[in-house]
């Protein structure tokens, strides 16, 4: 999955171009509410797409903040 395609397909854009000319997009971390740039180094972003087809970018930080544990595999660490 080409996070950075997918940002630039749903995000603001920006009047800016990256080296390669792309467009550059930001969108809101669903976590903390912080500007995630397509233009960004985004090995520590998430992409999840729900059952009813929003789709939510949220840093790895935030995930174990808000969700507790929940690993990219899905699987949980949560007991109980």
């Amino acid at each position: 999955m080409d996070i950075k395609a997918r940002i630039r397909a749903v995000g603001n854009p920006d009047l800016r171009r990256s080296r390669a000319g792309a467009m550059v997009c930001r969108i809101d971390c669903a976590g903390c509410g912080e500007d995630i740039w397509s233009d960004q180094d985004l090995s520590g972003v998430q992409y999840v797409k729900t059952k009813r087809g929003t789709e939510l970018f949220i840093h790895d930080i935030c995930a174990d903040k808000v969700w507790g544990g929940v690993k990219t595999d899905g699987k949980t660490d949560r007991k109980g």
